[in-house]
């Protein structure tokens, strides 16, 4: 920890110094002051970390005007998937010059809408740092309702933050059953789903949770092979091979304007068969869920959350104005 918080200081330090250099103005942002105006008054957007850092940096950008672009400050340590790659963290004047030069390409990523819908849809956010209690989990997103009660509100409520990687919903005790009510673009008729919670993904995502709760390992591909009853004997780098071959599958577009929704741990039994009409897995354009759940969460990105109890209806979806506008350097 004290290693990325060196590392991350260092990139800070000579971001600041090359930016003077070209006479820009800047403004450093950090948890303490995660303030809207600081991300209205900037022309681009530069989160110092690793993804997590980009992904509290975008739930700040509300449109698809505002740029943004990453540097991972300790690739040794960190995938970086959204940030630039690993060469750049040692040739940070060349960001700025490839910017100037016009030297990059925009990736509009996808980010899911989602908006409630029922009553108590209200209850101030939190982020899922409070939930567990970790220190330096401020609570930024609460909004203040001056004092209105509930039953004075909209029964429609859409949530100001898009998500860029997924939305999750669940109880908020993992070992507690999330009983959902799924409903697949403009079907008549909700599913209703046992599992250990919900996860609705963007293309972006699809390299995030999506792929670690649908991903197979080799011992399932080998059981399953004993299963169907090959005769021959399959050699571990076969096995690896069809692992890394279908999980590589599981990605898809960032700019694609399907979402992927996968059912995490769907129960199954006589009484609770597999729905006939709803697979585990599969893409939509649009996805609604009721919550039967007595405690359960929202959570967008892993960090803001509402909640999202028995009753409330979530509706997610893509639109182009929605996307996030990210720069890419070539590699």
């Amino acid at each position: 920890m004290l290693a990325s918080h060196i590392a991350t200081k260092n990139v800070e330090q000579q971001v600041i110094e090359v930016l003077k250099k070209m006479n820009i103005e800047y403004k450093i942002i950090n948890r303490k002051n995660l303030d809207l105006s600081n991300f209205t008054w900037a022309d681009l957007i530069l989160p110092i970390g690793g993804d997590g850092t980009f992904l509290l940096a975008s739930n700040m950008i509300f449109d698809d005007k505002k740029p943004i672009i990453g540097i991972n400050s300790y690739p040794e340590r960190s995938e970086g998937f959204l940030m630039l790659s690993a060469q750049y963290t040692k040739r940070i004047p060349d960001i700025f010059e490839m910017l100037k030069a016009g030297q990059y390409r925009v990736l509009m990523r996808r980010r899911i809408r989602t908006t409630l819908k029922g009553d108590d849809i209200w209850e101030p956010p939190f982020h899922t740092h409070e939930k567990g209690r970790v220190a330096g989990g401020e609570k930024f997103y609460v909004q203040d309702l001056n004092g209105q009660k509930s039953n004075n509100l909209p029964k429609e409520r859409r949530l100001p933050w898009l998500a860029l990687n997924e939305v999750f919903m669940a109880e908020s005790l993992s070992a507690r059953t999330s009983d959902l009510l799924i409903k697949v673009n403009d079907e008549e008729k909700y599913h209703m789903v046992k599992s250990s919670g919900l996860c609705i993904s963007t293309g972006t995502g699809s390299t995030s949770w999506y792929k670690s709760i649908n991903s197979v390992s080799p011992q399932i591909v080998r059981d399953i092979v004993n299963v169907v009853g090959e005769k021959r004997e399959f050699s571990r780098e076969e096995i690896e091979k069809i692992c890394v071959t279908f999980n590589d599958s599981l990605r898809f577009d960032a700019e694609d304007q399907r979402l992927c929704y996968a059912v995490r741990d769907m129960i199954v039994n006589d009484l609770w068969p597999v729905p006939k009409c709803l697979n585990p897995r599969g893409f939509c354009k649009k996805l609604t869920v009721r919550s039967q759940c007595f405690d359960a969460g929202l959570v967008l990105d892993g960090g803001i959350a509402v909640p999202f109890n028995f009753g409330a209806t979530a509706v997610m979806e893509t639109h182009p104005e929605d996307s996030l506008r990210s720069l890419i350097l070539p590699d």
